[in-house]
């Protein structure tokens, strides 16, 4: 295995751009001299790590690299938050984000345009997916980079092979339009023996929405933005979906549960669960596979907008320089290949060959067809806006169940549109 690695990061090192510094400006060419006084680098995680992740594809590479640089990794929870930190003297240096988030940080004063830094140590911006780049751009009203991406979330169609093969139905192949996914829904969702089986788990309208780019408040102008074609092509397909017999989504259900553990639906259209509970539920029993995700015939091919976990250094930082030479090393195509084989998670990198290597090292996922996971393109997400989450996110499920239940289309967006704009000004 470890002359397979060898072999990979050998091929990997003539992909990609190599750039010169002494062409950027104001650089002379030379790396900045390194202080190696040594530093703890706190680290706040808004997107989930486990500790034994954190240890193998974060702190043993940046050891490796800079021993004086260490991790303080500060997690939000009871009592814990990014103000909380603040008020106590330990604003974190780094953040660890979502990039739809990354607006909330304005709040507190804490993201800068770290384009300097980056020259500064040479970090090549053409070795990231462009859709990424751009994506974080778009936070910034002046479109700089307040962040640098580490992963993105994929999104596919995973399957239960057990239910098909039960029924005589062959398994979905790539390149599935949604129409065809729902007509292969309705050969699957049926009850026998006082269970029933869902053909097909879309999640809720949210997910359905983001390859149209749809979002529920335009981050321009802090505006509520759903009774659009957009979203009422979302509606459309939830409804779609959910009205086909024996395959309703009740309101509160969890789809990964059902998927995973009582193994009654077929298809569950989701992001990527890889790590989430699916080696668990091949112990007890659950045989499965994906494909690429299902797209709009308007749409072919595109699975979804970008959904990228971020590092921002924060502002406030006093080891600024330290954090950077972290952030070199976590997206260095080393460990971009370490934590796509070990965990599953998509490289940012614009570098087919990683792409490739996705779970190679997690033994429970030899056999699946994971290019599925990647075949679909990623468009640049829409400005996010700081009140796209939370209250709003409760509204339009509610407004989904609503319209499932029978409320036309024109009222249900229209109520929903004054909800979340009410909600705004209540939270401005």
């Amino acid at each position: 295995m470890a002359l397979f690695i060898i072999a990979i990061m050998i091929a990997l090192s003539g992909c990609g751009k190599q750039t010169n510094v002494s062409d950027e400006p104001g650089s002379n060419g030379k790396e900045p001299a390194i202080d190696t006084t040594p530093v703890t680098l706190r680290v706040f995680l808004q997107q989930s790590l486990t500790d034994a992740e954190v240890k193998e594809i974060w702190a043993e590479p940046l050891k490796n690299k800079y021993p004086h640089i260490s991790l303080e990794i500060q997690r939000p929870g009871k009592g814990v938050t990014i103000d909380s930190l603040i008020a106590s003297g330990e604003t974190p240096d780094i953040i660890y984000a979502f990039n739809g988030i990354l607006p909330q940080y304005y709040l507190q004063d804490l993201l800068m345009d770290m384009t300097p830094l980056i020259k500064l140590h040479q970090i090549d911006q053409s070795r990231f997916d462009p859709a990424v780049m751009d994506s974080i751009k778009a936070v910034s009203k002046e479109g700089t980079l307040i962040a640098l991406p580490f992963t993105y979330q994929f999104t596919a169609l995973y399957y239960n092979k057990t239910l098909f093969d039960r029924f005589g139905i062959a398994y979905p192949k790539d390149g599935l339009f949604w129409d065809e996914a729902i007509e292969l829904s309705k050969k699957l969702s049926r009850s026998e023996n006082g269970v029933k089986y869902a053909g097909l788990d879309a999640e809720t309208v949210s997910r359905v929405a983001r390859p149209l780019a749809a979002l529920k408040v335009d981050g321009k102008t802090d505006k509520a933005s759903v009774n659009t074609d957009a979203w009422r092509k979302a509606f459309d397909l939830v409804r779609s979906v959910y009205t086909i017999p024996n395959n309703e989504r009740p309101k509160g259900t969890n789809s990964y549960n059902r998927f995973m553990k009582e193994k009654s639906t077929a298809m569950l259209a989701t992001v990527n669960i890889l790590a989430l509970g699916l080696e668990d539920a091949m112990k007890e029993g659950l045989e499965w596979d994906l494909a690429q995700y299902p797209s709009y015939r308007e749409f072919p091919n595109v699975s979804t907008i970008v959904d990228s976990h971020i590092f921002s250094v924060t502002k406030t930082s006093k080891h600024k320089d330290q954090a950077m030479l972290a952030l070199k090393v976590f997206t260095s195509d080393e460990v971009q290949l370490k934590s796509t084989r070990k965990t599953g998670r998509l490289t940012v990198l614009a570098n087919e060959e990683i792409k490739k290597q996705l779970g190679k090292e997690m033994p429970f996922l030899q056999g699946k067809h994971l290019e599925g996971a990647y075949k679909g393109k990623i468009i640049a997400s829409p400005v996010f806006s700081r009140f796209e989450f939370g209250a709003n996110s409760t509204a339009l499920e509610d407004a989904m169940y609503q319209y499932l239940d029978g409320k036309d289309i024109n009222t249900t967006l229209r109520e929903l549109e004054e909800k979340i704009n009410n909600n705004i000004a209540g939270q401005k």
